[in-house]
């Protein structure tokens, strides 16, 4: 034995409590190290998990695998040649509202994709090529009955054919150009080309006629149109030109007229006139603040500025003959003549500019006022020329629209006169020499693999609804507890020689029990015996102080391994301290059977009170502690003598005579008597046998267990356990070096 850990008692409804120990089994593992290496070692449990699921997995892979091939293998080859056409997006050919309304290219596109699927298509192509008539479209059983098509209504076998052809034709578009593949599959390769090149034929001619029909309606209507509007056009025209006529206005070019002539230029000389009025009024107000010297007019003139020359010199020479000749001097006084008269000549200049500018002002005025006039009046005759405007405006749009149409209906009997379209075959569909489908390598391949995932998955599936028990993590997972042990698979020919052994009705002549349950000394070494060694360490250390002394061992159901367990529990306690074996199953208890003791006495005659409890008490040979009180079974009222205070004094009295006592009882589920006698013991062991003991059944046994206030569950078993399963992993090494030395003692 190593040094581990273990885990106190677990009480039901209570988690369980972790206390150190320096003491550990070889089937019960640290349930930290555990945890560690099972979170780097998940995928050790998906092989468990196919382990276990094998069968149903490789059955199901295996019929999908036949379906998958032999489905593979009955397809017809497939031949499905390729066409390609190239779409020219709106806008590089003729359209009567032009190219800058034909939408997106890319929807374009993707609508010329799918005319290509349209049902009108599809029929042209059935009435070219008489597919209603064509065994492979329509089938043998409806052959074309052409009496029952009418104007809307198509045959039974164009119907068929239609379906047909839509389930066989593929049409695809190449995002990254213009073009479009079209391809029809057939089991015919000369089928397959000839419709896939009939059906672009057909989309060709097709969208050519409706083109053309709808330039020649369109080009219709314009000529009607155009009639109309000629006529509107020479109207206004006509009338426009006596409008003219009657207000005397003629047009200079598109956009000058004589009438905006004349108001232009009377408003630049109205302009030209307030402009000299205000320059003049100003230099007249300025000579009447002042000397008319200041005016610019004045002293600019040439004969003042020469009069006023000569008028400074007189004076100068007036001032030096004063000085030299005195006042009255004779050429004095004829200086201060000349002076004189050169003054009064410059005044008469002055007053004669000063006049001609007043005239000026006079002038300028008079001209603003008559520019004035002329301007009021000029706009007496605005309505007529508002109303010339839209004359003008009316005639213009008129001959614009005409001109316009007349194009148009130019350009639609181009168009429709030529052969253009914005269709272009690339490729043709070629009749093809080898068959494109079905590759059956790849659908064999798919299948495998759909196959083999299926498989795993309804191993997982089947997994995830299994409520079985198979490991120690079930139980853990379930209850939270620790305190597991695990028992391995027995031999078959350890289970055949206990039944044989049952049925000769024991050997206790021969000096030791029968072999088979007594595994724990007929094979010391095995792997069951180092489990059960293990599950007395684990019961003796699961309580502080004083090991339990009276153990009850229990299950849910009968056959999970209670009472192989209880016997060699017996046996290994024995091998310690006076035990006491109380096969309290009064109905059908084998635990005193696989001993081999004989009928006798047994605890319901105890019970009973026809015996007392010394007599009903068996030694066993070869074990000299142990002692089997058998049960004696076929009462008819065993609930009722297990559930009795009678049953409490039998244990009280095995309490004060032996050191453990080991009590196999009856099933808890079927029946009450496990849960009466819970609570008599210091604690239970639970087993339940792997693969067997479901999820379900546990808890339910837990649940009536706690609503008795039974005594702790000491220590859980699973049982039968196959210690070469993959969820074992942790224990093989153990197993292989017990199994080696048990086949080396055998040997």
């Amino acid at each position: 034995m190593g040094t581990g850990e273990t885990l106190a008692p677990v009480r039901l409804g209570t988690p369980p409590v972790r206390r150190d120990t320096h003491a550990s089994t070889v089937w019960t593992k640290s349930g930290s190290a555990q945890s560690q290496e099972k979170r780097g070692a998940e995928w050790l449990r998906v092989l468990d998990v196919l382990r276990k699921h094998w069968r149903i997995s490789a059955l199901f892979a295996a019929a999908l695998m036949v379906t998958v091939s032999v489905v593979t293998l009955s397809l017809k080859q497939i031949y499905e040649p390729v066409a390609r056409i190239e779409v020219d997006p709106p806008g590089e050919q003729f359209s009567l509202e032009g190219g800058a309304s034909g939408g997106d290219a890319a929807e374009y596109l993707e609508t010329q994709a799918q005319n290509l699927k349209s049902d009108k298509v599809a029929i042209d192509v059935i009435h070219r090529l008489h597919l209603d008539q064509n065994l492979e479209m329509v089938g043998s059983s409806k052959k074309a009955k052409d009496g029952d098509s009418g104007a809307y209504q198509l045959s039974a076998g164009e119907y068929s054919a239609l379906r047909s052809l839509r389930k066989n034709l593929t049409i695809k578009r190449d995002t990254a150009s213009r073009l479009i593949s079209v391809s029809f599959s057939s089991h015919d390769p000369r089928m397959a080309a000839l419709v896939t090149n009939t059906v672009v034929s057909a989309f060709i001619d097709d969208t050519y006629q409706e083109r053309h029909d709808a330039i020649m309606k369109s080009s219709e209507w314009l000529s009607r149109q155009l009639d109309d509007i000629r006529d509107r056009m020479v109207e206004s025209s006509r009338v426009l030109a006596e409008f003219q006529k009657s207000i005397g206005v003629a047009d200079v070019d598109a956009n000058k007229s004589t009438f905006t002539e004349q108001m232009a230029e009377l408003n630049r000389q109205l302009t030209q006139a307030q402009a000299d009025r205000i320059q003049l009024e100003a230099l007249l107000k300025s000579v009447q603040a002042g000397s008319p010297d200041v005016l610019p007019e004045i002293r600019n003139n040439p004969v003042v500025q020469q009069l006023s020359t000569k008028l400074a010199e007189q004076r100068a020479e007036l001032s030096q003959a004063r000085v030299i000749y005195g006042t009255n001097h004779p050429n004095v006084k004829k200086l201060q003549s000349q002076v004189d008269e050169l003054q009064s000549q410059l005044e008469a200049q002055k007053t004669a500019v000063l006049g001609s500018i007043r005239t000026s002002y006079s002038a300028a005025r008079a001209r603003e006022n008559l520019m004035d006039s002329q301007i009021k009046g000029a706009s007496s005759q605005l309505s007529q020329m508002a109303r010339y405007n839209d004359l003008k405006k009316e005639a213009q749009t008129n001959s614009e629209l005409y001109n316009t149409l007349y194009a148009k209906v130019k350009e639609a009997g181009i168009a429709a006169a030529s052969k253009s379209s914005n269709l272009r075959l690339v490729d043709e569909a070629h009749v093809l020499d080898a068959p494109t489908g079905p590759n059956r390598m790849l659908n064999i391949l798919v299948g495998l693999l759909a196959a083999l995932a299926g498989g795993v998955g309804l191993a997982f599936l089947r997994e995830q609804f299994d409520t079985r028990i198979f490991t120690p993590e079930d139980i853990r997972g379930l209850v939270g507890t620790h305190n597991i042990a695990v028992m391995p698979l027995f031999m078959p020919s350890n289970v055949k020689q206990l039944q044989i052994s049952a049925e000769q009705g024991g050997a206790a002549d021969s000096g030791k029990p029968p072999a088979g349950l007594s595994f724990l000394l007929d094979r010391p070494h095995s792997p069951e015996a180092e489990a059960l060694r293990s599950l007395y360490s684990s019961v003796m250390l699961s309580r502080t102080g004083t090991p339990p002394q009276v153990l009850l061992v229990v299950s849910s159901l009968p056959g999970e391994g209670k009472t192989t367990v209880a016997v060699n529990l017996a046996m290994a306690m024995a091998q310690h301290g006076t035990t006491c074996l109380v096969d309290a199953d009064l109905r059908r208890g084998r635990a005193a059977a696989s001993l081999g003791v004989r009928s006798r006495p047994g605890l319901t005659d105890v019970l009973n009170g026809t015996s007392p409890l010394e007599r009903a008490l068996a030694h066993i040979p070869g074990l000299p502690n142990l002692t089997v009180l058998p049960a004696h079974a076929g009462s008819a009222n065993a609930g009722q003598l297990v559930c009795s205070d009678q049953m409490r004094s039998v244990l009280d009295e095995l309490r004060k005579d032996f050191q453990f006592v080991v009590v196999d009882s009856a099933p808890i589920l079927p029946f009450a008597d496990c849960r009466a006698l819970s609570n008599l013991t210091d604690g239970l062991i639970f087993v339940g046998r792997s693969g067997i003991t479901t999820r379900e059944l546990v808890q339910q046994s837990l649940e009536l267990l706690e609503q008795v206030h039974s005594a702790p569950v000491l220590q859980f078993v699973v049982n039968a356990a196959d210690m070469k399963s993959v969820q074992y992993r942790y224990y093989q090494y153990g197993y292989d070096y017990y199994e080696s030395a048990t086949n080396e003692g055998n040997a």
